[in-house]
């Protein structure tokens, strides 16, 4: 890991005394790896990793000022964390030598490692084989004494044991499942097609092989598994990570296990749905390496071979793929007459979870309830919804008593025991942003107060394609630095909830600066020294002074438009959550009212022309 983040110039850094480093790690337990792995190399130098913040009189306390001190006399410090800005002192950040970033291992990483382990070259190792996967499971899998198979055996099994579904898992038909619309409307197509296909009515070449793509969790493998019970056809599912898993990753082995699941579709003689899994777990051909090349062409082939025999056969056969990451497959596999219909399972947006209530709860709920119920299940996925409804449903039924509108509420926004002063604060901080936004034409999906993980609340833009101006960043960055404006302006003073904010803010800032070359130098990260980045002027010192002008011109415009702000606040604290076309309704009402302020729109904008 270490060494795929180490430039030339951070391998030479290392080298030369005394210097100061920071090592920042995407994980906890990689901090304690690269201290025992660094202290090993060379007991001269300090090496120090904090992983928990430390209490002194009650106050936390930032770690590392004694390593420093080190510097004095002579020696090397380096200090590591996963989070250096909470756990180190400042002045560790400023006056570091050079700031390493070691990312989580990716997959030319494992094999190295495998390769270093055991002296044997890996060549079938799967992406699939290690996603989602953390240190902790690959240092499980990866051991001294082990052959390179036993070690991609482990990582297989410990990835498809993560992914396994539920047993007992019935199959439910399409009829009973909460889908968007552009689900549904593929789904009964295709259940039509299949029906008139299995009645001799129209020939099975009608029937068009499809590919469902979008996030985990969204429903993929169940929606294939609702198509083959509605049309009454044999269900058939295996996956790219259950072909290597049973074959030991011979490429033999994974061909036969394969041919296994062609063949019982193939032989079947009933109509049948195949649903194969992780397809882009089969890499893109045309960004596959000499030595990858070698090692896949043969299952490649063999899988669109495959396809091809099936769609040959004339059976009623649907054919489904699956996948997290469709811009990742290869061409051939989603061209014409193979997994050609893409269709997108996404999570429902605003009116699919309006319809999708509508559909579970028929007129038990009126349309206001429907309506404030789909506003408030933001990231709810259709069997969350489902399960949501049919809960309360049994929850009134077993009361003997008829179903109502908190029962719901209970469940979608469950109360978080926050006081009243706390969500006035929160609301004022989510309003600054959202007025801004509004204020800077910059474009909003949803604004609300509810709590999500470590989240009071939240504003999410809608950013457009396009190439990114420096009007743009700064829109952004005065934008995610308004909730703190509004925090100083109109509530109780600065606190710790803008924390995922100024990390936003500092990081679009210094990628602007470093990586994007819209701040004047076009050098980046490998050829400038932070400290000296614009003559003379630290990359640090560039980013305060930016963060401190875009906070003013963000306190300005909350100054401006407090209004609007406290109007906002009154209504998050009753909504919950609001659409972007409901805040631009409350917004632009108050306009209306006020002729006057259309100029203060026109200053707020202009003062950084820019597109988000």
């Amino acid at each position: 890991m270490l060494e795929d983040a180490l430039t030339p110039r951070l391998k030479r850094l290392l080298k030369s005394r005394p210097r100061l480093i920071v090592i920042r790690t995407a994980e906890e337990i990689a901090a304690g790896l690269l201290e025992r792995h660094l202290s090993g190399q060379d007991r001269t130098i300090m090496v120090a990793a904090y992983t928990e913040r430390q209490k002194t009189g009650g106050r936390y306390e930032a770690q590392g000022r004694t390593e420093l001190d080190l510097l004095e006399k002579g020696r090397s410090v380096i200090l590591i964390s996963h989070d250096p800005e909470q756990m180190l002192v400042p002045e560790a950040l400023a006056g570091a030598d050079g700031i390493i970033t070691v990312q989580s291992p990716n997959l030319a990483v494992i094999r190295k490692t495998i390769r270093m382990l055991t002296g044997r070259t890996v060549r079938n190792l799967l992406p699939a084989d290690v996603e989602g996967l953390s240190i902790r499971d690959l240092t499980v899998a990866i051991r001294p004494g082990l052959s390179s198979r036993d070690c991609v055996i482990n990582l297989r099994r410990i990835s498809h044991a993560r992914s396994m579904p539920e047993e007992g898992m019935a199959a439910i038909p399409l009829e009973q499942l909460a889908m968007t619309e552009a689900v549904s409307v593929w789904a009964f197509e295709t259940l039509a097609l299949m029906r008139h296909a299995a009645d001799g009515k129209v020939d099975a070449s009608a029937l068009r092989f499809s590919c469902l793509e979008g996030p985990p969790g969204t429903g993929k493998t169940t929606v294939a598994g609702a198509l083959a019970c509605s049309a009454g056809w044999r269900f058939v599912s295996t996956s790219v990570g259950t072909w290597f898993a049973e074959s030991g990753g011979h490429l033999g082995d994974v061909i036969r296990a394969a041919r296994k699941f062609f063949d019982d579709i193939a032989l079947s003689e009933e109509p049948v749905v195949g649903l194969l899994d992780e397809i882009d777990a089969i890499p893109n051909r045309a960004n596959m390496d000499a030595d990858d090349a070698s090692w896949w062409a043969p299952v490649v082939t063999f899988l669109l071979t495959e396809v091809d025999r099936l769609r040959k056969l004339d059976k009623p056969i649907m054919l489904i793929g699956a996948t997290n990451h469709y811009s990742k497959l290869d061409s051939a596999l989603i061209r014409p007459g193979r997994l050609e219909r893409k269709v997108s399972v996404l999570l429902p947006a605003l009116d699919d979870r309006r319809r999708m209530f509508a559909a579970c709860l028929g007129e038990r709920i009126d349309t206001g309830g429907i309506a404030a119920l789909a506003r408030l299940a933001v990231e709810a996925t259709p069997a969350q919804i489902e399960s949501w409804c049919q809960s309360a449903i049994a929850k009134a039924s077993v009361e003997d008593r008829p179903l109502a509108l908190r029962d719901l509420m209970a469940l979608v926004a469950p109360p978080d025991n926050r006081s009243p002063e706390t969500d006035r604060g929160i609301a004022i901080h989510e309003a600054g942003h959202a007025v801004v936004a509004h204020a800077l034409n910059l474009p909003i999906v949803e604004v609300s107060i509810l709590r999500l993980g470590d989240m009071g609340g939240w504003v999410k833009p809608k950013l457009t394609d396009g190439l990114l101006t420096r009007g743009d960043v700064e829109n952004l960055v005065t934008m995610v630095l308004a909730g703190r404006a509004a925090d100083t302006v109109l509530g109780n003073g600065a606190d710790s909830g803008a924390e995922a904010d100024l990390e936003i803010a500092n990081t679009a800032l210094r990628s602007a600066m470093l990586d994007l070359g819209l701040y004047g130098p076009l050098t980046n990260a490998t050829t400038s020294d932070p400290r000296q980045w614009n003559n003379g002027v630290s990359l640090w010192t560039a980013i305060a002074a930016e963060l401190d002008r875009l906070l003013d011109r963000a306190v300005k415009i909350v100054s401006r438009r407090q209004d609007d702000v406290f109007r906002l606040v009154e209504v998050l604290l009753v909504e919950r959550v609001i659409t972007g076309d409901r805040l631009a309704e409350i917004l632009d009402a108050s306009h209306a009212e006020s002729p006057g302020q259309a100029d203060d729109d026109i200053e707020d904008r202009a003062l950084t022309p820019g597109r988000i």
